[in-house]
């Protein structure tokens, strides 16, 4: 005997043939594709927890038992099981212990009612984990029911772990029951739940846990609502599926097929491209309970796939910009990438610039798109190298400086490509003609590299050599001590108002770096004041020259009175003899320690001694020789 359900599903079909003429056609079967579900199951030491008269555990299998039996009833569903905290006491305990595949009923109960509680609670690992229990080969709803009697003990971040996993597209939906817990640790959990649109549910008993996989289940697995998005040619489109009742929105959702159970009624459904914003209507969509409406919406649009490679054929990172042919000033689409990045456009006639980040090198091609199109398209930067050793005249590496320029050099207008330092300056440069100048800032002296021709993947290397001589000067003063002298180097002959090449000091020894030729140096002290000139000093490349310099002085000492115990503050002048007729000061100094010491010229000299208070001395006609000391107590006269 024929049933009533069988005439209605005749005459539906009689009528479908009446709106053949529509831009979609409705197909009905009664069952959709494939669901991928994955129990996450907490094992933690809580759930030995008591719970009426058994505990937490004991009442979660006999419910998880219950939802298998269920779940084994229906066709074309694919479980998994991943469990945490039955293992160890470690944060990473937790572990896929049945693959997503065909339900084993008999199987994953089994290894239900084996586990035994005894770890931590690392949620946010766990999820972040489940990324790889899905394959991405996987067709329909991929669903994550995660059931817990407490939150993170680990330090992770669950809700960041289960936000990537909704946005990069790896899961459906992310369900949670919160087993046991109280409504604002419940609330914790919401985060979880939230990226993907999922359930966050109350169970405190076994009929209320029970319940809730029920509730979880038929969400997930009661569709009577499929829209496809396809190219013209077939392939998976993503778009955004928007389902609307008398003119208010119901629900959207976003990817390349949309999968809802939504309730019976006639709805509009509107399907928008992504990256193109193409959009498709289909008006007056009945749906029932019991049937699953297919539709399918075909866009007119096309792909390219772009990527840059350097000369090895590595990935690098390129800026592009896809223009419409006939309007190059303002691109459609502006993005980066690394690697292979994928457009959807409309079909036409495209102008594609890409720019690579580091060397700022441009490449670009035109593209011609027809409907349903994926176009493929490589372009190669190659790079080419520069190496640059800097060597001295003896043929040791030296340090130096550099700057590469594009061929041909305006000094008014210099393009600079990049700078290096060192004793070998490497460049990773695009083929073209630069120019290179090279610089010892020992020396001051810069070289120029003219007209280099750097090809794609090849290395091109040049050598500088930089003639350099070395000057060693020695100091001494004061019996042979070591002396804090000042240098400054002319080109010889020194001219009488000529500036220095080269200026220096040191003490005792100082040692520098000359390009080969004839100098004059002036080599002077404070201690006391001196001036040595060494004319005609010649530098030979590869050759230190050695010369030292005595400074010839005389010590003197004058010890300062006392009174009431501590000595006075006195100032000594110091004339050349005779004091009459050399009214200039030939040094001076002035203090109250121990005794004042001045060094000076050997010669003869005129010492006056005098305080604040108006006492004054005077040492006459002191003649001082080199090396020699003059100590004398001062002493006013009454």
């Amino acid at each position: 005997m024929m049933s009533f359900g069988f005439f209605r599903r005749v005459l539906f079909f009689l009528c479908l043939g009446m709106v053949i003429l529509l831009s979609w056609t409705p197909v009905f079967a009664q069952e959709g594709d494939s669901a991928h579900i994955e129990l996450i199951l907490d094992a933690s030491g809580s759930m030995w927890a008591k719970l009426g008269k058994s505990t937490r555990i004991e009442v979660a299998k006999e419910a998880l038992n219950k939802i298998i039996d269920d779940l084994s009833e229906r066709k074309g569903i694919a479980v998994g099981l991943r469990v945490y905290g039955h293992r160890t006491n470690d944060c990473k305990d937790t572990k896929l212990e049945i693959p997503i595949g065909p339900l084993d009923a008999k199987k994953m109960k089994k290894f239900i009612n084996g586990i035994k509680p005894k770890g931590k609670t690392p949620i946010a690992y766990s999820l972040e984990q489940a990324t790889r229990d899905f394959m991405i080969d996987f067709k329909g709803n991929r669903i994550v029911i995660l059931v817990t009697d407490g939150l993170e003990s680990c330090n992770g971040d669950p809700c960041a772990a289960a936000k990537a996993l909704a946005e990069k597209g790896i899961v459906s939906k992310i369900h949670v029951v919160g087993f046991g817990m109280d409504k604002k640790s419940i609330s914790q959990l919401e985060c979880i739940v939230k990226p993907s649109g999922g359930l966050l549910l109350e169970a405190n008993n076994a009929d209320e846990l029970a319940k809730a996989f029920d509730t979880i289940v038929k969400t997930a697995l009661d569709v009577n609502l499929e829209v496809k998005g396809l190219d013209k040619k077939g392939n998976p489109s993503s778009m955004t599926v928007t389902i609307m009742k008398d003119g208010d929105e119901v629900l959207s959702e976003s990817g390349e097929t949309v999968r809802q159970n939504v309730p019976e009624g006639s709805y509009l459904i509107r399907a928008v491209a992504s990256g193109t914003e193409e959009e498709i209507f289909f008006e007056g969509v009945d749906l029932v309970s019991d049937q699953l409406t297919s539709l399918e919406a075909v866009f007119s649009l096309s792909r390219i796939q772009v990527r840059g490679v350097d000369s090895s054929g590595s990935p690098v990172n390129v800026s592009w910009e896809i223009f419409l042919k006939e309007n190059r000033e303002t691109p459609e689409r502006e993005f980066s990438a690394t690697d292979w990045k994928t457009e959807i456009l409309a079909p036409g006639e495209y102008f594609v610039r890409g720019t690579h980040q580091e060397t700022k090198a441009v490449q670009s091609f035109d593209l011609a798109l027809a409907d349903g199109d994926q176009v493929k398209k490589e372009l190669s930067f190659a790079q080419g190298k520069l190496v640059i050793k800097t060597l001295d005249s003896s043929g040791k590496p030296l340090y130096t400086d550099s700057n590469v320029y594009k061929s041909p050099y305006d000094r008014d207008n210099p393009e600079e490509v990049d700078r290096d330092g060192g004793e070998t300056h490497e460049y990773i440069l695009v083929p073209g003609t630069y120019d290179i100048v090279v610089r010892d800032n020992s020396t001051k002296v810069e070289q120029w590299i003219k007209d280099v021709v750097i090809d794609g993947g090849k290395t091109v290397r040049r050598e500088v050599s930089f003639a350099q001589g070395s000057v060693k000067l020695t100091g001494k003063g004061f019996s042979g001590k070591p002396v804090y002298f000042y240098v400054d180097a002319f080109a010889s002959p020194a001219g009488e108002e000529e500036n220095p090449i080269l200026s220096e000091s040191g003490e005792g020894e100082y040692s520098f770096i000359m390009v080969p030729g004839k100098y004059d140096l002036k080599v002077h002290t404070d201690l006391p004041p001196t001036v040595i000139w060494e004319r005609e000093v010649e530098v030979v490349p590869g050759k230190k020259i050695a010369r030292e310099f005595n400074f010839p002085a005389a010590r003197t000492r004058f010890i300062a009175p006392q009174k009431d115990g501590e000595r006075t503050y006195v100032y000594v002048d110091v004339f050349v003899h005779p004091a009459d007729e050399n009214e200039d000061l030939a040094a001076s100094e002035s203090g109250h320690d121990e005794y004042i010491q001045i060094f000076l010229v050997p010669g003869t000299y005129d010492f006056r001694i005098h305080d604040d208070d108006g006492n004054e001395v005077w040492f006459r006609g002191i003649e001082l020789a080199a090396d020699e000391t003059f100590s004398k107590e001062v002493k006013y006269e009454e």
